[in-house]
């Protein structure tokens, strides 16, 4: 696949009740905001930018330089009727050159938590992701204490494949274990089906 043939514009996605949409530059002051929220953080496991300029670093290296390079996508998500971003979710490293495989990562602010927000824009952005994307499989990593992030997850189909022993680090530096979850594309035609 010609990724910059595929997908020449950030791609948009509309569900029953939000837009996903790109994440730019303009967006740098909310990215501060929302990535100094504790609970953002914590789930997250890295610290919060020092300021403005460290929020714009990491943004262009996280998100618009991910999407520039087409190795994935972060979408920001949107309530219908709402330009204000409340998290973000999408894919990360997706593997050159087969582009079989890709990771996923979310975030959510907490006022919007226990809303089914989050499981709908994943749903979307997974159906994009073995659609349009033509993955085989999604990959998801979490720290063991996010116990919202594995529900969610198992909730959605993800299987749970075991624990890579201190592969990661907490926001404040510290080696924590990582719990690898997947879903494959049988996973996901199979769910489908199910739903139909």
């Amino acid at each position: 696949m010609d990724r910059a043939k595929e997908f020449p514009v950030f791609p948009v996605i509309e569900t029953e009740r939000l837009v996903l949409r790109e994440i730019t530059l303009d967006d740098a002051e909310w990215y501060l905001e929302h990535f100094s929220r504790p609970e953002v953080v914590e789930g997250q496991g890295f610290p919060a930018p020092d300021d403005l300029e460290a929020a714009k670093k990491e943004l262009e290296q996280f998100i618009v330089g991910v999407y520039r390079e087409r190795m994935g996508f972060r979408w920001g998500i949107t309530l219908k009727g709402s330009p204000k971003l409340i998290g973000t979710l999408g894919f990360y490293k997706w593997v050159q050159p087969t582009g079989h495989m890709a990771e996923m990562g979310y975030d959510l602010q907490a006022d919007h938590w226990g809303k089914g927000i989050m499981s709908e824009a994943m749903n979307a952005v997974i159906d994009f992701g073995f659609e349009r994307m033509k993955l085989s499989r999604v990959e998801a990593t979490i720290m063991p204490h996010n116990l919202r992030s594995r529900r969610l997850l198992e909730r959605l189909g993800f299987r749970k494949e075991g624990v890579f022993r201190q592969r990661g680090f907490n926001e404040k530096g510290e080696p924590v274990d990582d719990i690898m979850f997947s879903m494959l594309r049988s996973d996901w035609e199979t769910l489908r089906k199910k739903l139909a």
